[in-house]
């Protein structure tokens, strides 16, 4: 097969990059009708790279184009020389996306076809309410607002741009939303983080009777706490949570169900019970590692890294990362029930939840909370820790109960809206000793 076309396109959410992006997007919709309509057509194999905007210069879409050599610099992506020595590396493959990073840090780049691109979309059109105009306020550089665009292309409908390129103000949607909606026969819709719902929420009654103004909001990109959901849900706004990953081209699982054509299914690993997925929408391969699928039956499956069950309705239930899981003396603990719980306790706005190395018990649970209000001095953060444990213990059982909480101001989050795991350990690592409680 011929050397593809690379195009090498910033992503992020300001308006000049995500219109380059769009264009991109646009182009590889056309060319995937060209060919079904001829395929013979000649035009050259055309793959987009869409890219952390502070990784790629400012550019047209004609100017983006590169060499796969270019495209992917030894400083940058040192794993990949060897692999563009493959004359097969981007069979199959119409756009990369690097993944958020996994619990070490380390993001993948994603190979993605443009049919599991749009067998995505159309799951999607069926899950919801058909076609429709699309508002993007997430980063076009990561899956959820890639699909965004790719779904306003195939509904040819032009998406709404919200620049969150110096941070998401809620009262920033109110014009978007309000284009959206102009036509009431056309569908509007949204996709979130977790964090820019609660923002919405908290931003008044203009906000929230935007959002409840459209056919609805997808919520995805991390966990979602329940109470959000039933709180936006009781202003009439009609969330959506959804469950994926960049390798099943975003979201696979719309409230809990499978979308039309994905099948999700419960599998038995030494890390414990993982999640796998099968169905149109799963990406070619990784671009610059091995691939995680394995062949049932000539059915091709990912095995996820996520750990979950399927309930006897049919549900997906998600009880967060295989790697995640914390070895505390013996016993496997899940951070994500731990979190769950946590934000139960009165006080605690926010958690997440880390295993920190300990000699005598291997890894120590520990609880990171951002507190409604912070402890002031020691003995109030002794008092706040104790309290919690102890709530915590009567939901989950004492040994699953964090033996050290670290209050702080804020979780960090990457521009996805992902909590950064690499961040919330530096911050665990130096936190001063009047906000740290050990049991």
């Amino acid at each position: 097969m011929s050397t593809p076309r690379i195009l090498v396109v910033p992503g992020g959410t300001s308006i000049g990059a995500v219109a380059l992006a769009n264009a991109s997007i646009h182009k590889l919709v056309e060319l995937w009708e060209e060919r079904r309509a001829d395929p013979d057509h000649l035009a050259p194999h055309t793959v987009v790279v869409l890219r952390d905007p502070d990784l790629v210069p400012p550019a047209t879409l004609r100017s983006s184009a590169t060499t796969p050599a270019e495209a992917f610099p030894a400083d940058l992506y040192p794993g990949m020389q060897e692999r563009l020595d493959d004359p097969g590396l981007f069979d199959g493959v119409d756009l990369v996306i690097a993944t958020s990073g996994s619990s070490a840090g380390t993001p993948r780049l994603v190979g993605l076809s443009i049919d599991a691109l749009i067998a995505s979309a159309r799951a999607t059109e069926k899950a919801l309410d058909g076609p429709g105009t699309w508002i993007l306020a997430l980063p076009c550089d990561h899956i959820a607002g890639a699909m965004v665009l790719l779904r306003a292309a195939l509904a040819e409908t032009s998406p709404q741009i919200v620049d969150c390129s110096e941070g998401f103000d809620p009262t920033a949607l109110l014009p978007a939303v309000a284009g959206a909606t102009e036509d009431p026969s056309v569908p509007a819709y949204l996709s979130l983080v977790p964090t820019q719902l609660a923002a919405c929420l908290d931003a008044g009654d203009d906000v929230r009777a935007a959002l409840a103004s459209l056919a609805a909001v997808l919520v995805g990109g991390s966990a979602i706490d329940p109470d959000l959901v039933d709180a936006a849900r009781g202003h009439g706004i009609r969330v959506v949570t959804t469950y994926g990953m960049t390798e099943t081209c975003g979201g696979c699982v719309y409230d809990g169900l499978a979308l039309p054509g994905v099948s999700v299914r419960a599998v038995d690993s030494e890390s414990g019970t993982r999640l796998a997925v099968a169905g149109p929408t799963l990406m070619t391969r990784y671009l610059d590692a091995d691939s995680p699928f394995f062949d049932e039956g000539g059915t091709r499956w990912l095995m996820t890294g996520d750990i979950g069950a399927i309930r006897a309705s049919g549900h997906v239930e998600v009880r967060g990362r295989a790697d995640d899981v914390i070895i505390s003396g013996g016993l496997s603990v899940s951070p994500e029930p731990v979190a769950d719980a946590l934000l139960d306790v009165d006080g605690v706005r926010e958690a997440w939840v880390v295993g920190v190395p300990d000699d005598k018990w291997g890894e120590i649970v520990t609880g990171v909370v951002v507190p409604d209000e912070m402890p002031d001095g020691g003995e109030a953060m002794a008092s706040f820790g104790e309290r919690i444990r102890d709530e915590v213990g009567e939901v989950l059982g004492r040994p699953q109960s964090p033996q050290r909480i670290v209050a702080v101001d804020a979780l960090p989050r990457t521009a996805s809206g992902k909590i950064d795991r690499g961040a919330v350990a530096s911050l665990v690592e130096s936190a001063p000793a009047e906000r740290v409680w050990s049991r």
